[in-house]
């Protein structure tokens, strides 16, 4: 892949204070207020090293490097890059007064203190985002693409939907809260696995932006439904079927434990395909389970992750450093090992793709939606290469055509909400061919 810069550089974030729970995936085009929420809080802060080179030198680890260097800026001084931020993000309606108070918005009493939203019943229909039988947006393919038929489908996606709340005054939202990226999740991201497999995709009381950063129990109350709408699907929906694990972000997180507690080690782990943890921090050593990093497209049994970033940027290394994430049993900050990177262009760790190896990708999906299955905008071929640097996904994404580009990506360098949609044939297709070799492995024992 060419790339346009030698160097990550660009808008730093404070990586020794970052909380990667404001990274929404699908943080909407037009509001400035989660940006500048990382300004003031100095998530975002500019290094004097930003232009510091790439390659610290031998026996200097990149995070202890900047940890020891990059100091706090008071907050006159923040004030002063939001409203550059605003002056350059004028389109996005950024407002510092409003950004300021819904960047400080908590919710009225601590955790403890607060009743739990009314927990989903995984019997009913209304506690799936998505379920087979419905034709729901999930459904939805491209031109040129094509549905797997349920009835006939070989295997079952079993999808742990990212943040789609965007505020912070409640730890938890209510798990049928109408959000403004419920759909764009369906056509964006789950409808790139409607060529293998059966969708199944539980609403769960997802944990508030902010409540990601600083209450263990409000992602633990997260978690709760996501382990109960699983077991409710292994009970009454599988039969014995293989299934692929999919996430993203916040979803991601809670995949990593989904896996460990669930599958991992118990007869469930036969069935599974594969498990795509992307948009999040992954652990490099879940091979130590029994579940080895994916190197092959047609390997199973194994786990893919990445996360997007401009090529020379550095804004998404806040999601695999120093961030939360569960391991034998409890939840984790420290000591963690490097993040699992694979190219989903290669389906490698270590290979580079041109551009020209990207089969298609999906521009975000807009308003206005329908309320069944539909035909996707037109994928974009050859859109941008890929290669595993630093463990992020490095990408060079031009400004045109539009669809691609966004607030995140242009302060952060980061693509997280297009982590799927960059490479959605590559996932379509992929999806596919390990659900195949899955089948034609198993053959004989089904």
């Amino acid at each position: 892949m060419e790339s346009r810069g030698s160097s990550r550089r660009g808008l730093k974030p404070v990586i020794a204070n970052s909380d990667p729970s404001h990274l929404n995936p699908l943080i909407p085009a037009n509001a400035g207020t989660q940006i500048i929420m990382r300004f003031v809080s100095n998530d975002l802060a500019p290094s004097p090293l930003a232009d510091a080179p790439h390659d610290l030198g031998p026996g200097i680890r990149r995070d202890e490097r900047k940890k020891s260097e990059v100091h706090r800026w008071d907050l006159i001084r923040n004030l002063g890059k939001v409203a550059a931020v605003c002056s350059l993000l004028a389109t996005t309606g950024c407002g510092v007064v409003a950004s300021l108070s819904e960047s400080f918005r908590h919710p009225a009493k601590p955790f403890e203190q607060t009743p739990a939203p009314a927990a989903p019943d995984y019997a009913q229909p209304q506690a799936w985002m998505a379920f087979p039988g419905r034709n729901g947006l999930e459904r939805s393919t491209p031109p040129g693409y094509a549905a797997v038929d349920e009835a006939a489908a070989p295997a079952d996606v079993f999808f742990i939907h990212p943040t789609s709340y965007l505020k912070n005054d409640v730890w938890n939202a209510a798990y049928d809260v109408n959000g403004p990226y419920n759909k764009p999740i369906l056509l964006g991201q789950l409808s790139a696995f409607n060529g293998c497999c059966r969708l199944y995709a539980p609403h769960y009381r997802q944990a508030s932006l902010g409540a990601q950063g600083k209450s263990p129990a409000a992602v633990q109350l997260a978690y709760a439904d996501v382990a109960r709408a699983f077991r409710h699907y292994v009970a009454h929906e599988n039969h014995g079927r293989p299934f692929i694990i999919a996430s993203h972000s916040q979803g991601s997180r809670l995949a990593v434990e989904l896996l460990q507690a669930e599958i991992l080690g118990t007869p469930l782990q036969q069935k599974l395909v594969a498990a795509y943890v992307v948009g999040a921090f992954a652990p490099s050593n879940f091979g130590e389970l029994g579940l080895p990093t994916c190197t092959r497209p047609r390997q199973t049994g194994c786990i893919v992750s990445w996360n997007t970033s401009q090529t020379g940027r550095n804004g998404a290394f806040m999601l695999i450093h120093d961030t939360r994430y569960w391991w034998r049993g409890a939840e984790r900050k420290s000591g963690q090992l490097p993040a699992i990177c694979v190219n989903p262009l290669t389906w490698t760790e270590a290979d580079a793709a041109p551009a020209a190896a990207n089969a298609g990708s999906l521009p975000f999906p807009t308003a206005p939606f329908p309320t069944t299955a539909t035909t996707l905008s037109a994928l974009t071929p050859h859109l941008t290469g890929a290669v595993c640097k630093d463990k992020l996904l490095d990408v060079d994404v031009p400004k045109t055509p539009p669809g691609y580009r966004d607030t995140l990506s242009f302060v952060y360098g980061s693509f997280h909400r297009s982590d799927y949609g960059l490479f959605y044939a590559a996932v379509h297709a992929n999806a596919i061919d390990r659900v195949t070799a899955w089948t034609a492995a198993n053959a004989a024992a089904r």
